[in-house]
């Protein structure tokens, strides 16, 4: 189990806004008038690893790592992330390695949706709680640390019936956090399940649903069912957009620890005869 710094966590995905984009074309205007300049700045992220790197613009859809020595190599195909932080803002691209040259590698910016979502034909409940504003504040005001709590494992997935993921939050006496458990134990939305990727979850309700400003954080949990076998889960998650249909609203959570692309591989494979 991986143990995570809680506020930190917070920090970075919550209370930082993190804007994907498609194109470099959509920059603010200020980071567009330089952009080799701007891009001096970036963060490479590849496989949780931060990177050391030189980029360059190619054109507004692509750029040009320098290979460095000692610098992992990639194969084409690879995903990397290419954030440019400004202050509470981050402007985040989403890339693939396109060709691999013997100076570097040609990266191409994906479409902000790149993620393949599962779209399942059974209906899957979704019940969401609120972290409620004090709660939130502690978290990020004292130590806190967040797991996820499974009994997956890549060997044993063909065999489990029962896979579980669930995220803890433990303080810094490595107990569970009481007023934690209260919140994860009741909830208040009900929805279900409209697509599902690795990075997190599209919720529908079946009437308008308007979210408190002071709260950030949530807990969904869900239990899907397949065959023989069932994934439940309850996680932590972080609202990225709200979008209305008529009486209906829809929820688009993102996930505060994204499944590990090898864990989402199995889980495709499981829910496969779901989206047939």
């Amino acid at each position: 189990m991986d143990k995570i710094s809680l506020t930190k966590k917070i920090q970075a995905s919550v209370l930082t806004r993190n804007i994907q984009l498609g194109s470099l074309n959509y920059l603010p205007t200020p980071l567009k008038i330089d952009l080799n300049k701007t891009l001096q700045g970036a963060l490479i992220f590849y496989q949780q690893n931060l990177l050391k790197g030189t980029l360059k613009v190619l054109n507004e859809r692509e750029i040009f790592l320098n290979k460095e020595p000692g610098m992992i190599k990639f194969l084409k195909g690879d995903l990397v992330l290419i954030i440019i932080p400004q202050n509470k803002i981050k402007y985040i691209f989403q890339t693939t390695v396109e060709e691999v040259l013997p100076d570097g590698y040609k990266l191409k910016i994906l479409n902000p949706r790149h993620d393949k979502r599962l779209t399942l034909n059974t209906s899957v409940p979704v019940f969401i709680s609120y972290i409620n504003h004090s709660l939130f504040l502690n978290f990020i005001q004292n130590e806190y640390y967040l797991i996820r709590n499974s009994n997956f494992s890549l060997e044993k997935a063909s065999e489990l019936d029962d896979l579980q993921f669930y995220d803890l939050v433990f303080d810094e006496k490595n107990q569970i956090d009481e007023e934690f458990k209260k919140a994860i134990n009741t909830y208040q939305i009900m929805g279900e399940m409209v697509d599902i990727s690795s990075g997190g979850v599209c919720i529908k309700t079946y009437n308008i649903v308007q979210i408190p400003e002071n709260v950030h954080l949530f807990h969904t949990k869900f239990e899907i069912s397949v065959q023989n076998k069932s994934i439940k889960a309850g996680l932590l998650c972080h609202l990225r957009n709200t979008r209305f249909e008529e009486i209906n609203t829809f929820l688009h959570m993102a996930f505060l620890l994204p499944f590990k692309p090898e864990v989402w591989k199995r889980i495709e494979e499981i829910l496969e005869p779901l989206t047939k």
